[in-house]
């Protein structure tokens, strides 16, 4: 058991963890907010907020706000489907190990530590590419490289385990070509161009219109903006989900991936 001081710096970490990602975004976009607050005000001064709320504005925001939640609704189908990709590169990565223990009790004379090493080497490639942007090239490799250790299985005629581990084999192949489907193809970028116009004409015309009592309008005014940009934002982080990296909050877990490390050998 944790000392005390260690388990309360344990916990006092963890929480400030939860309260980064919770307000990592709005964090990030509240300079974007001070902005659009003193141009608000600038305008005003200026006397420059000459545009009249009618039903053509409320269209506009109207189309904004669709677009907004239909590309919402389509990322988190999307992300929600690679949230467990990890996992499940996890849990084949465990299968071929059981496989290749089952091999060792089967036939006393068959090693399982060079296939071992070589699960323990995939793995260690595949979190260097997903958490650090490596290069692919070493996680292809250490893949072709488990078809020299299944021979070795099928030297002594097991043909089950064979079949399973080329099955768990195939299935790591293609969640890689998922993942790197999904981390390097933006196939939103052409809806983000509709997006971004619509949004950036809301935001024009939240600045440029006129209400009866200026500070009441102020404050819908920035909410509304607030309100789009984090989720503009909100979609372009569950839009990839393999990023890694201080801007990104949203990523796919990759503690089964280190489970799987730190179980295998090295």
């Amino acid at each position: 058991m944790l000392p005390y001081p260690a388990f309360t710096e344990l916990i006092m970490h963890t929480s400030f963890n939860a309260w980064c990602v919770k307000w990592h975004l709005l964090l990030n976009i509240t300079p974007w907010a001070l902005l659009f607050i003193g141009g608000k005000v600038g305008l005003h001064w200026l006397h420059w907020d000459v545009w009249r709320f009618d039903s053509l504005t409320g269209t506009l925001f109207a189309a904004a706000t669709f677009i907004l939640a239909f590309m919402l609704s389509g990322t988190l189908r999307d992300y929600q489907a690679s949230l467990y990709m990890p996992t499940e590169l996890a849990n084949a990565i465990e299968a071929i190990a059981d496989a290749n223990q089952v091999a060792a009790n089967r036939h006393p004379d068959y090693d399982p530590a060079p296939l071992s090493d070589q699960l323990g080497t995939l793995t260690q490639h595949l979190l260097a590419w997903l958490e650090t942007q490596a290069a692919i090239a070493p996680v292809d490799t250490a893949l072709d490289q488990l078809n020299a250790h299944f021979a070795d299985i099928l030297r002594f005629g097991d043909a089950p385990i064979i079949s399973r581990v080329q099955g768990e084999q195939a299935k790591l192949r293609l969640l890689i070509r998922r993942i790197r489907i999904i981390r390097d193809t933006d196939f939103l970028q052409p809806a983000y161009v509709l997006l971004e116009l619509f949004l950036v004409s809301a935001t024009g015309t939240l600045l440029w219109v006129q209400s009866d009592r200026f500070e009441q309008g102020l404050i819908v005014s920035t909410l509304l903006f607030v309100a789009f940009a984090y989720l503009l934002q909100l979609i372009r982080d569950l839009d990839n989900p393999f990023q890694y990296g201080d801007s990104s909050v949203l990523d796919a877990d990759l503690s089964a991936l280190r489970e799987v490390v730190a179980q295998l050998p090295q």
